[in-house]
C-alpha cells in the first residue's frame, strides 16, 4: 500500500471516529458531508425530487372525507290516540234533559217563534211528568218499606212527634237520674266574670231534676261581687288537673279521677242536659240502648249494611232489595 493510500483511509477513519461522537459538530463544521449521518443510505442514495406540476394543470382534487357510518333506523313513535268522547246521554233521560232543556230554552228566548215556544214546553212538560211518576213511585216505596220511611225514625205530624219527644224526655230524665247518682258537675268562674252569672241558675236547675251535685270553683280564688253565690272553693289545682283554664267551663266528674270537658261557655239546662248523655256515651258511662233511648229519633241508618253491597246488587234492584230484607226485615219487595 502506497504511502498516499494510507494516509487517505487513515484521514477517512478519524473522521468517522469524530463525527460518531459529536454528530451536531461534524454537521455544522462539515457542510456538504451531512451524508455521513444518513446511515445505510450513504454518500450514493439518490432520492427524486417531487414533480413540479405541469403549467396550467388543475391541482389534484382534495381527498374526500370518509363516509359516516349510517346510523341504525329509529323505529317510529306512535302518536297518542285520541281520547274517546264520552257517549251521548239517552234521549229524553235525566243527563240528557240536563245537557239540552237549557239550550231549546234559550232557543226559544233568543227567537220566540210559535214552534220554538212549543218545542221548549212540550220539552218541559215531559221532564215534569217524569219527576211525576218518579215521586209516586217515591212514595209507593217509602210507604211500603219501613226502613226507608223517616216517619219510622221520627213522626213527621205534630201529634206524633209532640209524643216522641215527650218519650224521648222521660227516657233522658231517667238516664240522667241514674247517671247523677255516680257523677257530678264542676263549676269553674272568675269574679270578674259577667258570663259566667246566668249559669248558676242553670245548674241549680240541674241538681233540682236530675239531681246532680255541684262543686263550684273560682279560678282567682274571689266571689262574684253583688251575687249571691252558693258555697264554692278557690282553685286548688283542680282546674289544672282538669284541663281548665277559662271561665266559665262546666266538668263531668266520675270519682275518683276521671274527668269530661262539658263546656267552655254559657249553656241552657236542655243542651247540658244533651251534651252529658252524649259525653258519659262515648265514655261508656251509659249503654247504647240507655243513649238511644234518650233520643227522639229511632235510629234506622243503613250505613253498616252499605258495606256489603255488591257490584251485581247494585246493578239489580231486586237483589239489593231482597239483601237489605234479609238484614234487616220488613222490606216489601
Amino acid at each position: 500500500m502506497d504511502h498516499g493510500r494510507w494516509h487517505q483511509l487513515v484521514s477517512v477513519a478519524i473522521c468517522a471516529l469524530f463525527l460518531d461522537g459529536h454528530p451536531a459538530i461534524a454537521q455544522d463544521q462539515m457542510p456538504g458531508r451531512q451524508w455521513l449521518t444518513r446511515g445505510e443510505e450513504g454518500w450514493f442514495w439518490y432520492k427524486d425530487p417531487p414533480a413540479e406540476p405541469e403549467e396550467g394543470a388543475k391541482p389534484p382534487p382534495p381527498a374526500s372525507p370518509p363516509t359516516p357510518p349510517t346510523p341504525p333506523p329509529v323505529a317510529p313513535v306512535a302518536a297518542p290516540a285520541a281520547p274517546k268522547a264520552p257517549p251521548e246521554p239517552a234521549p229524553l233521560s235525566a243527563a240528557w234533559f240536563r245537557q239540552n232543556l237549557d239550550g231549546y230554552r234559550d232557543a226559544a228566548l233568543d227567537n220566540p217563534t210559535v214552534d220554538n215556544v212549543r218545542r221548549y214546553l212540550i220539552l218541559q212538560r215531559v221532564m215534569m211528568d217524569k219527576s211525576s211518576a218518579f215521586t209516586e213511585a217515591f212514595q209507593q216505596v217509602v210507604a211500603t218499606n219501613p226502613i226507608l220511611d223517616a216517619n219510622s225514625e221520627r213522626p213527621l205530624d205534630s201529634i206524633g212527634a209532640n209524643v216522641a219527644n215527650e218519650m224521648a224526655s222521660t227516657a233522658s230524665t231517667a238516664v240522667l237520674r241514674a247517671l247523677a247518682e255516680t257523677v257530678g258537675l264542676v263549676y269553674f268562674f272568675r269574679s270578674d266574670c259577667a258570663l259566667c252569672v246566668p249559669e248558676f241558675a242553670v245548674l241549680e236547675a240541674a241538681q233540682r231534676v236530675y239531681g246532680f251535685n255541684v262543686l263550684y270553683v273560682s279560678l282567682d280564688g274571689r266571689p262574684i261581687p253583688n251575687v249571691r253565690l252558693p258555697s264554692w272553693v278557690a282553685d286548688a289545682g283542680q282546674a289544672e288537673r282538669m284541663g281548665v283554664g277559662a271561665a266559665p267551663s262546666l266538668v263531668l266528674m266520675r270519682p275518683p279521677g276521671e274527668f269530661l270537658l262539658i263546656s267552655d261557655s254559657v249553656m241552657g239546662l236542655p243542651t247540658i242536659a244533651e251534651r252529658v248523655l252524649l259525653r258519659a256515651r262515648m265514655a261508656g258511662w251509659i249503654t247504647e240502648e240507655a243513649y238511644q233511648a234518650s233520643r227522639p229519633v229511632r235510629n234506622r241508618s243503613l250505613l253498616p249494611l252499605a258495606a256489603g253491597f255488591t257490584p251485581e246488587m247494585l246493578s239489580d234492584p231486586a237483589k239489593l232489595a231482597a239483601f237489605v230484607d234479609t238484614q234487616v226485615g220488613g222490606v216489601a219487595r
